[in-house]
């Protein structure tokens, strides 16, 4: 019994030696990112990026999007890719056989038509079946192939890439604006640079408008919001400690720029890989110092790319799994750079670091739940060892994400509501408790499917990003919703003055159910009431989306005690996408007066840009007396921040209106000028002024307030 209590004791210290190694070794890297955070955030201060927009010195670079059934998120992953804030780039997107309609999505948004396949097959892919451009985006290329796999179709993509510099970005991942502009900061530095590596977030529970995270936000829900902090740990420290040991063996395949004549060099991505980045990252280095060429590969953390995580466990085990087994294959590959001086510091501190600290972790981790569990449960190891085990495995590394958690709220703070810094901190500490068995679980899953010879990816089912459809929402005539919310509520006071007559005040609200996929299907319900005409309006609509190009939109009403407003009225719709930003449509109105019906027809048309959309509506109008009057109107919106947006709308022409019990045709030019500002938490203030001239009555000049709440 003393030998097994002496086995069993110095495998427990081993065990806890190990861990106490490897979680000081993070601290390590935690110190070490301090001073490099702040030598990054001093560059990036010191940049003008409106004087490096126009500079001659910028690099071109070639964007690499590969898509595999990525139907839910290409449109507006592609959009966000092609207003990104950068002088000359051009977009490769490649379509990898998807079984979904993503080339549909791809081919109906931006207007493809197809072109010969003539590019130099520089890397050998599997076959192309077509190849496009967009007859909107000049940047933009889409290549149509058979089924390869990721690492397949970014060398297909790098094939057909013309400059220097490819980043590979995936298809679920929204690039911020000057992303672009603050990775080619090492190049302009005068740095060998051979690739460099930015911050990829996590995107899930935040609001996204027109391709772009408008408002950072962390998810209530424990799995997708533990990984916030599992990302924070990995970039903001990790990389960037072993920026300073010059260490770096991952650059993301989500968000990753690199110089492609290396890339070239050493055969692409290997299509036998799991894990292509990791796979990439070390053959260069392993290319790069055999022949001795001055190279870096930095970790920047200012250029930041969102991307949708798993929320459910079946799915986040597989991504975990793939992530080890091809960890596992990588170390096993590349096993005689292990301990190999030749290689530099990337031999004797990188490769040993991911081999023993990473890769076996999960093994060790298991082996010292059993054994500390068995020998206390036969008396071969006191509590107070059980507990210094716990503390080592667990405390050390919960520390360490609280630390990821402080780090990330002094340099960058991109959350920025209590609630986020709150939830970050419940979730760094109750990772330990299920959800750090559950990864040790599904890792030590991949060296058996290694030993299997398994090489499948797995499905990952995504959400999306969520669409928007600026017609369909001025038809409705209600601001622009949160995108992927249910609930929407509006509310609204406004005071007119009204020329020689008695002056009215509104209040109006609307309540908007929206169905689980956005704005796939809708419905509105408002109630408004006027005093001093004495309206009280009710109002029901809803919105279709039949296709991704088409929508459908109808709306009815009815008004009590009516005194300026029709009986009842009825409305419809139908709206389409032409071109990628730019959509028409006609609309038939019909408002029925105790005296007679008023017919409305409305051609109208819409074009958006990254920061701006006009609107022209066309009124077409006849009246009970059989007189035909017409109007105009355009609206213009801009984007002057984040969350600042302020509009212009001019009308002019004859509408017809309810006078003392007469349907009257009234001459008017009117005018109304609004902001809107996103608050925090998903609430939006609006404020609008509006002036009326019209003749021979009804002149007027107004205030209109309100404020909206996604719920």
């Amino acid at each position: 019994m003393s030998v097994l209590t002496s086995i069993v004791g110095v495998t427990d210290l081993t065990i806890l030696v190990y861990f106490l190694v490897l979680n000081s070794f993070y601290a390590v890297l935690l110190m070490l990112s301090i001073p490099e955070i702040w030598e990054q955030t001093r560059l990036a201060e010191d940049e003008d990026f409106q004087r490096l927009m126009q500079s001659d010195a910028l690099p071109p670079i070639t964007v690499l999007v590969p898509a595999y059934n990525e139907s839910a998120t290409i449109e507006a992953s592609v959009t966000a890719i092609l207003t990104l804030e950068y002088r000359n780039y051009e977009v490769v997107v490649v379509n990898d056989g998807s079984k979904d309609d993503t080339l549909e999505q791809l081919r109906h948004a931006f207007d493809l038509y197809e072109i010969p396949r003539v590019y130099p097959e520089t890397i050998a892919t599997k076959p192309l079946r077509a190849l496009y451009r967009s007859r909107s985006r000049s940047r933009l290329l889409v290549l149509d192939k058979e089924n390869g796999g990721k690492a397949d179709s970014l060398n297909a993509a790098i094939n057909a890439s013309r400059f220097p510099l490819v980043i590979a970005v995936d298809a679920d991942t929204l690039i911020e604006p000057d992303a672009l502009l603050r990775l080619t900061r090492p190049f302009l530095l005068g740095r060998e640079i051979a690739a460099v590596g930015g911050t990829v977030r996590v995107a899930n529970n935040c609001t996204v408008k027109d391709g772009r995270v408008t408002d950072a936000r962390v998810s209530p829900k424990p799995i997708p919001g533990i990984q916030v902090v599992e990302y924070l740990r990995a970039f903001l420290f990790g990389r960037l400690g072993w920026n300073r040991l010059g260490g770096n063996l991952i650059i993301s395949g989500a968000f990753g720029l690199f110089r492609k004549e290396y890339v070239v060099a050493v055969g692409g991505y290997h299509t036998n890989s799991i894990v292509e980045d990791l796979d990439l990252v070390v053959r260069m280095h392993r290319h790069l110092r055999r022949r001795k060429i001055r190279y870096e590969m930095p970790f920047i953390p200012d250029p930041v790319a969102w991307t949708e995580v798993p929320e459910s466990l079946k799915i986040l085990s597989r991504q975990r799994e793939r992530w080890h087994r091809g960890l596992i294959a990588a170390m096993w590959q590349y096993k005689s750079m292990l301990f190999n001086p030749r290689y530099g510091r990337i031999g004797l501190l990188a490769m040993p670091f991911y081999t023993f600290g990473e890769m076996l972790a999960p093994v060790v981790e298991l082996l010292g739940y059993l054994i500390t569990g068995l020998g206390l449960a036969f008396g071969l190891v006191n509590v107070s060892f059980a507990l210094l085990f716990i503390l080592v495995a667990w405390g050390y590394g919960m520390l360490l994400s609280i630390w990821a958690v402080v780090l990330e709220e002094v340099s960058f703070r991109r959350y920025r509501r209590f609630i986020d810094l709150v939830r970050l901190l419940l979730f760094a500490s109750l990772e330990n408790f299920g959800y750090r068995q559950c990864t040790v679980w599904w890792r030590l899953k991949a060296f058996v499917n290694v030993w299997k010879g398994v090489h499948v990816w797995g499905d990952m089912a995504r959400k999306g990003f969520g669409k928007a459809s600026v017609a369909a929402l001025i038809a409705l005539c209600c601001a622009t919703p949160c995108l992927g919310q249910r609930v929407r509520v509006n509310a609204w006071s406004s005071y007119e003055a009204v020329e020689n007559s008695q002056d009215w005040s509104t209040l109006g609200a609307q309540l908007t159910l929206a169905s689980a996929r956005g704005h796939a299907g809708w419905v509105a319900a408002e109630v408004l009431g006027r005093f001093g005409a004495t309206d009280v309006t009710e109002r029901i609509g809803a919105v279709v989306h039949p296709t991704q190009r088409l929508w459908l939109t109808a709306e009815a009403g009815t008004s009590r005690r009516p005194v300026f407003s029709p009986l009842n009225t009825w409305e419809t719709d139908v709206s389409g996408l032409v071109a990628a930003r730019t959509s028409v449509g006609l609309g038939v109105r019909r408002w029925n007066y105790a005296v007679g019906p008023v017919d409305v027809l409305m051609p109208h048309f819409t074009a958006e840009t990254r920061r701006m959309s006009w609107s022209v509506r066309v009124f077409i109008s006849r009246n009970p007396s059989k007189r035909t009057d017409t109007a105009a109107s355009l609206r213009a919106t801009r984007a002057v921040s984040r969350r600042t947006t302020i509009s212009l709308l001019g009308a002019g022409g004859r509408e017809s209106y309810l006078v003392a019990g007469v349907v009257q045709s009234l001459k008017t030019l009117s005018g109304v000028a609004g902001i809107r500002y996103n608050a925090a938490g998903g609430t939006t203030l609006r404020l609008d002024v509006s002036v009326i001239r019209s003749r021979p009555i009804l002149s007027r000049s107004g205030l209109s307030i309100g404020v909206e709440r996604v719920l």
